[in-house]
C-alpha cells in the first residue's frame, strides 16, 4: 500500500516538473506576442502621425526617408514625384517666305519657355531639323522657299517634365505677302520681360528736327548776322554749344508763343504757352498764324509718367497720339508701352480725342505687318477718333541699318495693313528724314503725314503736312516736366 502511494506521489511531482515550465514558457511567449503586437500597432500609428506631419509640412521629407532607410535620390522610392506629361500644341504662321513655329502648353495656351525644343521642318525637297536655342517657345525660320511644309516636334524631358505633341502641323508658304492681321498676343511682351535700355533706344535729339537758318529768316527771333554762318548741324556731331543753341532757340519759340495767349485756331483750339513773352511781333506774322492754325493735341508715352488727364482737358488739350508700343532695337521683341492702357482709358474718359503711335523698329515687311497686328490687338475694345501713326525715326538699332527702299516698304507693310483693318493710317518723323532720303516720302501722301520740326514757322516743302510737333518742350497741366506740342492741320 505505502508503495502505491510513494508511486502516486511521484508521478504528481513528475507532472508539475512538466507543467509549469511550459505552462510559464507559454505565458512569455504570450507576453513577448503582446509586446511585439503592441509595438507594430505603435510603429503604425507613429507612421500615420509623421505622414501628417509631412503633409502638414512640420518634418523634413528627405530625414524621413533617412530614418527609414531609404535613398532620397533613388528611383524605386515611392515617395518620388512621377514626371508630369505636357501635351505641346505647334501652331504655325508665314507672312512671305518666312515660317514662324509656335511652342504652347495645350492646357493653358501659353508659350513654353525655358525648353530647348527640337523640330523637325519636312519640306517637299529637304528635311531640316531647328531647335529653340533661346528657349522663348518660338522658333522663326526666314528665307523660307514657298511651298508646303510639315512640322515635327521630338519628345524631350526636363525640369520633370515630358514634352510631347499630339500631332503634327503642315502649313504652305507664300512668296507673296498679304496685309491682314495675324495673331500676335502671344508674343507681345512687357517691359519686366526685357532689358529697356538696350531695346528702348529712340533718339530724340533737337538737332534732327530744327532748322535754325530757317527759322531765323522767317521769325526774326535771332540775329540774321549770327545765324547765317551757322551750318545745319548733323545727327553725329552735335556739340554741347549747339545745344544750347538750340535750347535757347527753343525757348524764345515758347516765349514768341505766348504772345498769341487766348488765339483760337481755325478749328477752336486754344493756342497757348506757359512761359512770358517777349516778342509779340511774331503772333502778328501772316505766316505765323497760318503755321498754328489748327486744334491744340499732344503726343505722350511713359517717358511723360502718370498724367492727369482731367487737368489736360482743362488745359484746353483737344486730343492726344497715346504710344501703345515699340519693337525693341536689340532684340526686336514686341512690347508694350508700360501706361498705354492708363493713357488711353484717362484720356478718353475726358473726352480727348485719341490716337495712337508705334515706333518701329522691323526690317522687312514680315515684321511691319506683325507691328501692325500688335497695334490691331491693343486696340481692340477702343474707338479712336484720331489716325493709327507709325513712328520711323532713329534709334542707334536694327531699324537704322536698312536701305532707305526696304524702310518705304516696311512703312507700306505697316500703313497697308492698318488701313486694311479699317483705321485712318499715318506717318511721323523729322524734317531731316522726310527730305534727306531716308524713305521715299512722296510714296506716302496717300497717308496722314505727321511733321516734326522744332521752330516757330515750319520749313518743310517735300510733301504736305496734316499734323505739325511744333516743340518737344511745352508745358500742359496735369503732365510733369515737358511734353511734345502739336497742332492739327
Amino acid at each position: 500500500m505505502l508503495k502505491k502511494t510513494q508511486i502516486a506521489l511521484i508521478t504528481v511531482i513528475l507532472a508539475l516538473l512538466v507543467i509549469i515550465p511550459v505552462g510559464l514558457l507559454v505565458s512569455g511567449m504570450s507576453d513577448d506576442f503582446e509586446d511585439q503586437a503592441e509595438a507594430e500597432q505603435s510603429s503604425i500609428f507613429q507612421s500615420v502621425s509623421n505622414l501628417e506631419a509631412l503633409d502638414l509640412g512640420l518634418i523634413d521629407g528627405n530625414e524621413l526617408r533617412e530614418e527609414n532607410g531609404i535613398d532620397a535620390s533613388s528611383g524605386n522610392s515611392s515617395l518620388q514625384v512621377e514626371a508630369e506629361d505636357i501635351t505641346v500644341s505647334i501652331s504655325l504662321r508665314s507672312i512671305q517666305d518666312d515660317l514662324k513655329i509656335k511652342l504652347s502648353n495645350s492646357a493653358t495656351d501659353k508659350l513654353i519657355s525655358n525648353v530647348n525644343f527640337t523640330v523637325t521642318v519636312k519640306g517637299k525637297n529637304k528635311t531640316v531639323d531647328y531647335s529653340d536655342s533661346d528657349m522663348d517657345g518660338i522658333i522663326y525660320i526666314p528665307y523660307v522657299e514657298a511651298g508646303d511644309y510639315t512640322v515635327f516636334l521630338s519628345d524631350i524631358s526636363a525640369d520633370n517634365k515630358n514634352y510631347h505633341a499630339d500631332k503634327s502641323q503642315t502649313i504652305t508658304v507664300s512668296d507673296s505677302i498679304k496685309y491682314t492681321k495675324v495673331d500676335i498676343k502671344d508674343e507681345i511682351k512687357e517691359e519686366s520681360q526685357i532689358n529697356v535700355a538696350a531695346e528702348d533706344t529712340k533718339v530724340q535729339d533737337a538737332d534732327q528736327t530744327t532748322d535754325i537758318s530757317g527759322a531765323s529768316d522767317v521769325t526774326g527771333s535771332q540775329d540774321s548776322s549770327a545765324t547765317a554762318a551757322t551750318p545745319e548741324l548733323h545727327e553725329d556731331d552735335i556739340s554741347e554749344d549747339a545745344e544750347d543753341l538750340l535750347a535757347q532757340i527753343e525757348a524764345e519759340t515758347a516765349a514768341s508763343e505766348a504772345s498769341k495767349a487766348g488765339y483760337k485756331g481755325a478749328e477752336g483750339g486754344t493756342i497757348t504757352a506757359h512761359t512770358p513773352s517777349e516778342a509779340p511781333a511774331i503772333a502778328s506774322d501772316p505766316q505765323y498764324i497760318a503755321a498754328h492754325s489748327g486744334t491744340k493735341g499732344i503726343d505722350v508715352s511713359k517717358h511723360n509718367g502718370n498724367i492727369n488727364w482731367s487737368a489736360v482737358k482743362n488745359d484746353g488739350i483737344n486730343f492726344a497720339i497715346i504710344r501703345c508700343g515699340y519693337r525693341g532695337s536689340s532684340s526686336g521683341a514686341l512690347v508694350i508701352d508700360p501706361l498705354y492702357y492708363t493713357n488711353m482709358a484717362g484720356a478718353q474718359s475726358n473726352g480727348i480725342n485719341t490716337g495712337v503711335y508705334f515706333f518701329t523698329q522691323a526690317v522687312n515687311e514680315a515684321e511691319a505687318v506683325e507691328e501692325a497686328s500688335m497695334v490691331l490687338e491693343l486696340l481692340s475694345g477702343y474707338s479712336l477718333q484720331m489716325p493709327v501713326y507709325l513712328d520711323v525715326e532713329a534709334s542707334h538699332g536694327r531699324g537704322d541699318q536698312i536701305s532707305s527702299e526696304e524702310r518705304t516698304a516696311v512703312c507700306h507693310a505697316f500703313l497697308t495693313t492698318i488701313r486694311n483693318a479699317g483705321y485712318t493710317a499715318g506717318i511721323y518723323s523729322n524734317k531731316k528724314w522726310f527730305e534727306e532720303g531716308r524713305l521715299n516720302t512722296a510714296s506716302f501722301t496717300d497717308y496722314k503725314i505727321w511733321l516734326a520740326q522744332y521752330v516757330d514757322i515750319p520749313t518743310y516743302s517735300a510733301t504736305r503736312y496734316d499734323m505739325w510737333q511744333y516743340t518737344s518742350k511745352g508745358q500742359v497741366n496735369g503732365i510733369g516736366g515737358y511734353v511734345d506740342m502739336n497742332v492739327l492741320r
